[in-house]
């Protein structure tokens, strides 16, 4: 019984060494073999392999069965607890039960002097918050576990009273309050570290007294590194047991000469002997792990013989890992550098990308060549890996359609790692509902959570009814804050804009007719509610109700393995799986299981929801599973997983500069970062080892991607430094002409035209796949440059019977965005329609408008201001309390002015009339009503705002369709408001219509309304270009200069196609002044405004 070490330079050479032992069995017929591995990733692949070895070797018929694969780490848990000293010690010092015992030391000691600098980091750091205790006792925690197991012997003088650092020498006054706190931690569990227990203490593990459940041979394979502790605990266990260490080493020449250097002890890095044995660049820069882990064996007089490496194939990928195994400097040769040159070797590729997506197309045309080139590839022999799966996953799902019809050959993926809130929207939304719990409840979040799918499952809506939840949430002008006595924790006793009142002017709509002035004690209902289905108002009150039980459920401490079971309450009560999709809710109890375990050592501390919140953080990180690994697609995976599996195609994505290698953030607090010995783990030095293990497994092809291109500025940005350095490796062997060979420089767009002209980025051949793409290419090819976009052609437009007025002066207003409404179906948002969730202390901009526009139409629809300004403080919406009188006055007072504006040119809010009818033009009906003065001739609009082209064109519109259907008076349209640049108000006339009596008026006007109907058919067969206002601008200023007209028409369109996202959707091609008048806007301008002007006066006031 002993530990043995088998070293092999290649997977299929290692796994056949375990084979042969395998295939001998030990102990009795039923025991099981324990495999530990590092990943589930090679567990599959294991399996896989086993499977097939032992069939090549009689002894099973192809099945692997009866085989554990646990990790290493729970290879020597089992065998440290089944020691009862060694078990305490455990369940004390490791994983979630030191820091459940350190947040009780912390609560304890936090105030006293020693701790000062922990105490600033919880109140500068992390915010000053209670909740943030858990962020300081995890970090703190895994400094403690990482001491233990990298440097027992400074643990073991902490213990006897000295508070030394990991070199010997006394720690620095500011670093002291480590050691004081791992004695008050000591002494509070009274159980030893397992530092200061080991090694005596695995004394029963040597003589076989324990029985920590392993069968008498041991198997440990794809060890990458190990802690001093873990190997104790195995040299340990190998005094009973055969205990096999498979360790997977790139270079056996490397192997051969570390292995005639004697290490006794660790030293520090900077002396590290086995450096100077190392020859070859890459094995230099990126396989200082797998060097140091043979350096730690050394120091436990462990060793092993390496088999022979496999022979490499003549290629350039062949040559590098030949190099590699036999630690060679890399040397120029001329024939490779001749096959390279010439694009004959295309083993290796590094393809320069503009951004993410792009690499996502390039890597997929890349496989897609490789799969066409050699017939007895298949998507099973093909992985991806990526540093970066959260970015790159959605990408490559674009880039890899499922349907062939999508123009490109039908490649299937399967995305490994993911995180669990990246698959399960239950856990996705557990985070989500933990912070809206702790947080004011503002109403943005409200917003989110009603249209979360698994939300919609629980309360019985769909999306059509979760807009109307938002919508009256909008019209609520809700902020935040459940009530009053919520809002108060905020230090805010104000109950405007709270929910509670929100609900309660929604409710108050539902059951009261809209009333301009109507107040319900001291609020105002909800207009355009009544008579409404209860839906929208039920579902919001509803939503509000169960929030409001979550949050007293959840806003208090309690012990930390009762959270689990009360946010599994509370998700039930906010959330639900849809038909069929069970397993959600069962991992999300999985998952709180394991952040929130039930307690070991009988200390289970009392936690506040923030550090809940905080320990259901790591569901977002990637997790490597077994599940999508090697099922017969392409593999897409983190770098981690599939370490060391051997696939014939190996792609890099994503090996950008920012992405990789990891930057491990240097701890200031970590007393190991300025005294590293040989064998401590290095984030940036681990990715480099896993890209050296992925290069060396790879069998036919390595391709490499990475955004050398910023895709807006076209920058050129540096490739990540191990790629440069096998860059540099491949230069020296092949030369600079071989090295401009294997990088592929790609045009930013998918469709550009070098991406299907053959030989330009591929011998011989086209380099994309994509027919739609080919299609895009190829019409940018035949499209003549000086010629712009032509519009698109749209379906025939049936002209309906009837037009609405309100549709009418909609159109004329606004012409795509009706074309848009009417065409296609929907609204296009204006651009910055973002709700503010904010108290205001004071009105601005158009929240100050509004105020001023609903106090004028009030006055002008003959009510009381009083009234009118108890509405306004019952509608909320003016600042709370007396912050709002100001604005209120200032309002009141401008409206008041437009008001006697009106009445001083006879406007009498109680004669105006509604007028309703019908006009028929050519066949087309206009029906309409407008409200208008007879007594004067007048259809009046006051309007706080500038009197611009669209309020012109709608009075001119109403003006017509009056003296349509009542010719015997001669209307007029009166428009009263702020003249244009200047803060003086205006009124502008337009009418009435010329004509010697009643009747040649009548048909005068309906003449003209005909020309504005025959606009708007015009203008729903395809977009005019007639915007508005820049049309408006022209006119006026046609008169002045054609250089004046342009200029004041450019600008005015401009500012209309930023507000108006239905240009870039509907009328791409009409993106400047230049494209309106190529596409008619002068004779359209003329047809719609010369009309107007001929009849329109102005006079300021």
């Amino acid at each position: 019984m002993a530990v043995r070490i088998h070293v092999a330079p290649h997977p299929d050479a290692l796994v056949a060494l375990l084979c042969d032992q395998l295939a001998r069995p030990v102990g009795g017929l039923f025991d099981a073999e324990v495999v530990a591995v590092p990943s589930r990733g090679i567990e599959r692949w294991l399996t896989q392999r086993i499977a097939a070895g032992l069939a090549e070797r009689g002894v099973t018929d192809g099945i692997c069965a009866n085989v554990e694969f646990p990790s290493p780490g729970q290879v020597v848990r089992r065998a440290l607890e089944s020691v009862p000293e060694l078990a305490r010690s455990v369940r004390a010092w490791e994983g979630a039960g030191i820091v459940s015992h350190l947040l009780d030391v912390i609560d304890a000691r936090l105030h006293e002097p020693w701790m000062r600098i922990l105490a600033r980091y919880i109140d500068e750091e992390l915010g000053g918050s209670e909740d943030n205790r858990l962020t300081a006792a995890t970090k703190v925690g895994r400094l403690f576990s990482k001491y233990a197991r990298r440097r027992p012997t400074m643990i073991r003088a902490w213990a006897r009273g000295e508070d030394v650092g990991p070199d010997g020498q006394p720690l620095a006054p500011d670093a002291r309050w480590q050691a004081v706190l791992w004695r008050e931690l000591r002494r509070h569990l009274d159980v030893g570290a397992l530092a200061e227990l080991l090694p005596e203490a695995l004394e029963p593990l040597r003589r076989g007294d324990a029985d920590p459940g392993l069968p008498e041979r041991l198997a440990v394979y794809g060890l990458t590194s190990t802690d001093p502790l873990d190997l104790q605990v195995l040299v340990a266990l190998g005094e009973q047991r055969d205990v096999l260490l498979y360790v997977l080493h790139p270079s056996p020449a490397v192997w051969r000469a570390v292995a005639e250097t004697e290490v006794t002890t660790l030293p520090p890095r900077a002396a590290d002997p086995t450096a100077r044995h190392v020859d070859h660049p890459l094995l230099r820069a990126w396989g200082r792990d797998v060097r140091e882990l043979q350096a730690v064996l050394s120091s436990h007089g462990l060793g092993g013989e390496v088999a022979a490496p496999p022979p490499r194939p003549p290629t350039l990928l062949g040559r590098i890992q030949s190099d590699v195994q036999d630690n060679r400097a890399p040397a120029f040769d001329p024939e490779l550098a001749a096959e390279v040159t010439e694009r004959r070797d295309r083993s290796l590729q590094v393809h320069v990308c503009h951004g993410a997506r792009r690499q996502a197309e390039v890597v997929r045309d890349a496989i897609l060549h490789l799969l066409a080139d050699d017939p007895t590839l298949e998507p099973r022999d093909v992985v991806i890996m990526t540093p970066d799966l959260a970015t790159f996953a959605p990408l490559l799902e674009a880039a890899f359609p499922r349907e062939t019809s999508a123009g490109l050959p039908d490649l299937r993926l399967r995305i490994a790692d993911r995180s669990p809130a990246a698959t399960n929207p239950l856990v996705s939304f557990t985070a989500a509902l933990l912070d809206i719990a702790g947080s004011r409840i503002e109403a943005d979040a409200v917003r989110d959570l009603v249209h979360r799918p698994v939300v919609q499952q629980r309360f019985g809506i769909d999306d059509d009814t979760a807009g109307a939840v938002v919508t009256m949430i909008d019209d609520a002008r809700v902020a935040w804050g459940l009530d009053r006595e919520h809002r108060r924790r905020w230090g805010v006793d104000r109950e405007e804009r709270t929910w509670r009142r929100g609900l309660d002017r929604a409710l108050a709509g539902v059951f009261y007719a809209d009333d301009p002035v109507r107040t319900v004690g001291d609020l105002a209902p909800l207009d355009g509610v009544e008579g409404q289905e209860l839906t929208p108002a039920s579902v919001l009150a509803a939503v509000l109700d169960r929030l409001t039980a979550v949050r007293e459920l959840l806003c208090r401490r309690r012990p930390r393995s009762e959270w689990a079971g009360a946010i599994a309450t509370a998700v039930r009560m906010m959330a639900s799986p849809e038909w069929g999709q069970e397993w959600q809710i069962h991992q999300l109890e999985r998952l709180l299981a394991e952040t929130f375990p039930l307690p070991d050592s009988g200390v289970d501390p009392e936690i506040t929801l923030g550090e809940a919140r905080q320990a259901v953080g790591a569901w977002t990180e990637d997790r490597p599973s077994a599940l999508h690994m090697r099922t017969g697609d392409i593999t897409v995976c983190t770098l981690v997983p599939m370490r060391s599996v051997p696939y014939r195609v190996v792609a890099l994505i994503g090996m950008d500069e920012a992405r990789f290698p990891r930057r491990g953030r240097i701890d200031g607090d970590d007393l190991l970062t300025d005294h590293e010995v040989v064998g401590d783990v290095h984030p940036g030095s681990m990715d480099r080892q896993l890209l050296l293990d992925a290069l060396m497994a790879a069998g036919d092809n390595v391709v490499v991607a990475y955004s050398g291109r910023d895709d807006l500025t076209n920058a050129e940005i540096p490739p990540a430094v191990p790629v440069a350095e096998l860059l540099d490796t491949v230069e020296k062997m092949v030369g600079r002409e071989g090295r401009a060979a294997i990088e592929v420089h790609h045009p930013l767009q998918s469709f550009s035209p070098v991406n299907f002209a053959p030989g330009e980025l591929v011998p011989g051949r086209p380099w994309g796949f994509d027919r739609m793409q080919y299609e895009g290419a190829v019409a940018a090819q035949q499209r003549p440059r000086d010629i712009r976009p032509a519009s698109p052609a749209w379906p025939d437009y049936e002209v309906p019977e009837t037009i609405r007025l309100d549709d009418l002066v909609a159109f004329l207003r606004k012409p795509v965005r009706q074309f848009v409404r009417a065409r296609l179906g929907f609204t296009v948002p204006d651009r910055g329609e973002i709700a503010d969730d904010t108290l205001p202390v004071d009105l601005k901009g158009l929240d100050m408008w509004g105020l001023t526009d609903r106090l004028l139409q009030g006055l002008i629809s003959g009510h009381p201001a009083d009234a009118l300004a108890d509405r306004e403080r019952g509608a909320d919406s003016l600042p709370p309390g007396r912050l709002g009188d100001d604005d209120l006055e200032r309002a009141l007072a401008a409206a008041r002015t437009l008001y006697d504006a009106a009445t001083a040119i006879g406007f009498d809010p109680l004669r105006r009339q509604p007028f309703a009818g019908e006009v028929d033009v050519g066949g087309v009906v206009v029906e309409g009503r407008v409200n208008a003065e007879p007594h004067l001739g007048h259809v009046t609009t006051v309007t706080p705002s500038k009197i611009n082209g669209a309020r012109r064109l709608k009075g001119y519109a109403e003006m017509l369709f009056l003296t349509a259907i009542r010719p015997d008076i001669a209307w007029k349209a009166v428009l009263i408001g702020k003249k244009e640049n200047s803060e003086r108000h205006q009124v502008v006339t337009i009418g009435p219509v010329r004509g010697p009596d009643a009747d040649a008026r009548g048909r005068q006007a309906r003449l003209l309304l005909g020309d504005l109907v025959d606009l708007y058919v015009d203008g729903h067969r395809r977009p005019l270009p007639l915007p508005c206002e820049a049309a408006y601008n022209w006119h006026r200023n046609k008169p002045k200069s054609e250089y004046a007209a342009r200029r004041a028409a450019g600008e005015a369109f401009g500012d209309e196609r930023k507000r108006d996202p239905s240009f870039e959707l509907a009328a791409p091609h009409l993106d400047s002044i230049d494209a309106l008048q190529a596409a008619g806007f002068a004779d359209f301008c003329e047809r719609l405004w010369g009309p107007v002007f001929g009849m329109c006066s102005e006079k300021t006031l």
